[in-house]
């Protein structure tokens, strides 16, 4: 079932339960009003009774009459059951069928009672007079009042039926209408396919939710489409460094099978085979990691690593590293990271910053800041493009003065993925031929 048809039929539900609830409050009022009414009616017709019998001798003529004129007026079909309780007995039986005793008891306090007899409607009164004490019954059928409670029950049925129907066409034609906004987006985000990307929903300028919606489903697109063209970007680049090795491997091949070779040249051939694996297999390394989510990652034997002992291990590597430390023995800087992943964070830095360096020192310097442990790599080389520098993350890029050494471009982005998990900051700085300084802030 659609949305706009659940609206329709919400409020519609809705609608019926409140007009439902009214139209019997409505009816239960008019079918009350309309008994003691009739009630009223009853009891007015027995008075008007007992004075037109037993009121004769003691009003004059003309009052006489106009008792008598209202009551040949008042409910001329209702019948009269007149008792004298000179004869108890009689009584007795008579008030038995028609009263129940608390009535009875009420009806002898000279209140007048109204009650019900199988399909009649009667009154009771006890009448005093000169000549004796008097119980008048009236009884009658209301008819007229039942008519009336029949025509306004077909009355409340009737609106019943059509407010409901009313209600529910006219909630779907506005709820139509106010989903009209959300099936255009539905039709627009239909047309978007992998191909076109680009295309994005304009917004009615109406300021509300909607337009809110459409903000955020072009936001998602613009990242989807970054995302999308980086995929492709990478995928090509992979495919691309992954080629090279493999043609390397297999012009090798097809050169050392064209004619027998002395062992010396098989060897060389196996050793360039072996060193052009070895850089497919730690391409596709970095790949896989690359490809792993940071959950993940941050689950892999998490522990306190040591960075004033890590750093002298890897500066160890290379005597051109130069490591200063500024952190006493007792303040010694702990990160809570996987070992592994972090050596290979630092170290990429560090291979990066001999490689592009040439002869020249790299300087390493740890050092707190402001609650934060500073980690300084810098060397003297070649320096980035300062119109480069916010590219050497994405995976595959090299810099423009880059092309002669050789490498991937995949490290520094290893290490940003890497560092970035553990909460660590990366930035670099750089002047073109003059310096590059690798700047990690462990917060």
């Amino acid at each position: 079932m659609k949305i706009g048809s659940k609206i329709a039929l919400f409020y519609t539900g809705i609608t019926i339960c409140m007009l439902t609830c009214i139209m019997v409050v409505f009816y239960f009022f008019i079918y009350n009003y309309i008994n003691r009414l009739y009630d009223s009616y009853l009891v007015d017709k027995a008075y008007l009774t007992a004075q037109k019998h037993w009121e004769k001798d003691e009003v004059d003529e003309s009052s006489y009459e106009i008792i008598r004129q209202e009551y040949e007026g008042l409910l001329p079909q209702a019948k009269e059951i007149l008792l004298n309780t000179d004869s108890m007995e009689m009584v007795k039986d008579t008030l038995d069928k028609y009263l129940n005793k608390e009535q009875q008891k009420r009806l002898f306090m000279e209140e007048p009672v109204s009650f019900r007899y199988k399909k009649e409607v009667g009154a009771a009164l006890y009448y005093p007079d000169n000549e004796g004490n008097f119980i008048v019954l009236i009884l009658a059928r209301n008819n007229y009042g039942t008519e009336i409670q029949n025509h306004v029950l077909i009355l409340i049925l009737l609106l019943f039926l059509f407010s409901s129907i009313s209600v529910y066409f006219i909630g779907r034609f506005y709820a139509n209408r106010m989903l009209a906004p959300v099936k255009r987006i539905l039709k627009e985000l239909r047309r978007i396919r992998g191909n076109n990307l680009n295309i994005r929903i304009k917004t009615a300028g109406n300021h509300d939710e909607l337009d809110d919606l459409i903000t955020s489903i072009n936001g998602m697109l613009d990242r989807i489409d970054a995302a999308f063209k980086s995929e492709k970007s990478f995928v090509s680049s992979a495919s691309h460094e992954l080629n090279n090795p493999l043609t390397a491997i297999q012009g090798e091949c097809e050169i050392s099978l064209l004619k027998e070779r002395s062992p010396q040249e098989y060897i060389k051939a196996l050793n360039r085979i072996s060193d052009e694996s070895k850089r497919i297999s730690l391409l596709i390394k970095s790949l896989l990691f690359l490809s792993h989510q940071d959950e993940e990652l941050l689950k892999n034997n998490m522990e306190d690593v040591n960075l004033v002992e890590l750093l002298i291990m890897l500066c160890g590597e290379n005597e051109r590293i130069q490591f200063r430390n500024t952190f006493g023995e007792e303040n010694l800087p702990m990160v809570r990271a996987n070992l592994h992943l972090l050596k290979i964070a630092i170290r990429n830095i560090l291979n990066n910053a001999c490689k592009y360096s040439g002869e020249q020192p790299v300087a390493v310097r740890l050092y707190p800041k402001e609650g934060s442990v500073v980690l300084e790599i810098e060397d003297k080389g070649i320096g980035i493009p300062e119109d480069e520098i916010q590219l050497i993350f994405q995976a595959f890029y090299r810099a423009t003065n880059t092309r002669e050494y050789s490498g991937h471009g995949i490290g520094l982005g290893l290490s940003l993925k890497i560092l970035s998990i553990y909460g660590a900051r990366m930035e670099i700085f750089s002047e073109l031929n003059v310096y590059t300084k690798v700047v990690v802030t462990f917060r």
